[in-house]
């Protein structure tokens, strides 16, 4: 583990030295909040989806991000398209399966991109084992299962779509299909605020830009989300959501990859 955390410190200074350009096709919802957490990270975000568009903004970005949370027919063609300028130029792609569990458009859509090649899957348990074909599994609550049962489930997955996955939650699990790691920070007050897992599929995706080890790179997106949550979470007192959002971006503006590691806990599989 400890030269696999060392690596949080290369891509960190990585990711501020080259303030890569990250390309979201993302929902509606967290898109501003994607974009304020790219920054706070120290990359550079662009929020761009109109298919005309494609060719220069994909193929001007360091990384790709697509999610599915507010997807229509008209923005997946975009993402079809920009998913096929990434994979031609080299482009590393973080995928946000959010909600395929819920629908058949959603779990096609999905299944077509990571055809199409993607380097990184982020997904809670449900929307992963909806990819893997398992419709029945509520609404990503994974609360109660074993984190050997979901370190196993992540290494299948990443085997099966020959890509990084990581499963968060409670308990995180990523995977390259080889090692797992099994991730045990973070806050409950993070499920309470929407858009926190489309930031840190965000926050992977800035690694992603700067580093080809995206085993790493997704390990420590999550990390920092997580660490930073934590910082915030007792900084926050007796104040609300509202407050703890609001040192949420504070906590990742003054993360580094040092702090990250020092703060993170988990184990090898």
């Amino acid at each position: 583990m400890k030269l696999l955390l060392e690596k949080f410190r290369i891509i960190d200074l990585s990711i501020k030295k080259h303030k890569p350009l990250i390309h979201h096709i993302t929902n509606y919802v967290t898109a501003s909040d994607c974009a304020n957490i790219t920054l706070c990270f120290g990359a550079a975000p662009v929020m761009a989806d109109a298919l005309e568009e494609m060719a220069d903004i994909t193929g001007n970005a360091d990384a790709l991000v697509l999610n599915l949370g507010t997807v229509n027919k008209i923005k997946f063609a975009s993402m079809l398209a920009a998913a096929k300028i990434a994979k031609m130029r080299g482009i590393p792609i973080v995928l946000d399966p959010v909600g395929v569990m819920a629908t058949k458009m959603r779990l096609d859509m999905a299944i077509e991109l990571i055809t199409n090649g993607v380097q990184i899957i982020r997904g809670n348990y449900a929307e992963c084992r909806a990819l893997l074909g398992d419709n029945n599994f509520g609404q990503g609550v994974d609360a109660g299962i074993d984190c050997d049962i979901k370190g196993e489930f992540a290494r299948q997955a990443a085997k099966k779509f020959n890509c990084v996955v990581a499963v968060t939650g409670a308990i995180d699990a990523v995977s390259d299909g080889r090692q797992v790691v099994i991730g045990r920070n973070g806050h409950e007050l993070l499920a309470k605020v929407t858009g926190t897992g489309c930031m840190t599929t965000t926050l992977i995706a800035c690694g992603a830009a700067v580093s080809d080890d995206y085993f790493s790179a997704a390990l420590f997106g999550i990390t920092a989300m997580n660490v930073a949550a934590e910082h915030a979470a007792a900084l926050n007192g007796g104040d609300g959501l509202g407050t703890f959002k609001v040192k949420l971006f504070d906590a990742v503006s003054n993360l580094n990859g040092l702090k990250a590691a020092e703060g993170f806990r988990g184990d090898k599989l």
